[in-house]
């Protein structure tokens, strides 16, 4: 966990973004239609980004300095706006482990570590009363609770997972020993989506290594 918690401290300090007129310019979009897509960049990594009622932790300006441009024109887009939730963060390891491999991984355990925060940028609610370790552990699997380094552990057969609350108002989670990438995503996705439900916000998972 300490590596997210180095991530989120640094937030304001390592997510660059070029300047307007470098990278987006000012004015109208001149596609038609208008804002056919939008994209952004960080740390030297192209993002997906998609329009939105609200800005997200990242993409808030009062946080960072991200910029949104048309990807046909190149217009800043003023508006609110999201990173796809499909791509993966703007870091070198981690951009590098969403890449398709050009040969099968090596068998054996996997460990990876995710971020779950809200789409809307806002800090998760307080949820008076609310059991966590029994809300992180998904639904349709069969969970026990474990001895981990997180705030909350549990065991799904041989994989341990640990939930850690950590900065910019972020859950971190370890996932240790599952057969696959895949496999350990499909167990935070759940995660999330449980989260969601229970403080009626939409979750956002990353996978930051692994």
């Amino acid at each position: 966990m300490r590596l997210l918690r180095k991530l989120f401290k640094t937030l304001r300090e390592t997510h660059d973004a070029p300047g307007d007129e470098t990278f987006a310019k000012s004015g109208p979009c001149e596609c038609s239609p208008e804002w056919p897509a939008l994209e952004a960049t960080a740390n030297g990594h192209v993002m997906r980004t998609l329009r939105s009622s609200h800005y997200s932790i990242m993409t808030n300006p009062e946080v960072g300095k991200f910029v949104a441009r048309c990807t046909g024109c190149h217009a800043r887009y003023r508006a609110p706006w999201v990173v796809d939730g499909n791509e993966p963060m703007p870091y070198d390891f981690a951009r590098k482990a969403a890449e398709p491999a050009g040969q099968e991984r090596p068998h054996g355990a996997v460990e990876a570590e995710y971020t779950i925060s809200t789409a809307s940028g806002n800090d998760w609610p307080a949820l008076p009363g609310i059991d966590f370790a029994a809300l992180f552990r998904p639904r349709s699997l069969v969970c026990e609770p474990a001895e981990g380094e997180g705030d909350h552990s549990f065991r799904t057969g041989t994989v341990l997972v640990s939930a850690s609350w950590e900065l910019a108002g972020t859950w971190g989670v370890r996932v240790e020993g599952a057969a696959s990438p895949e496999a350990a995503d499909l167990i935070v996705e759940e995660m999330a989506r449980q989260l969601g439900e229970a403080a009626g916000e939409t979750a956002l998972h990353y996978r930051v290594t692994g």
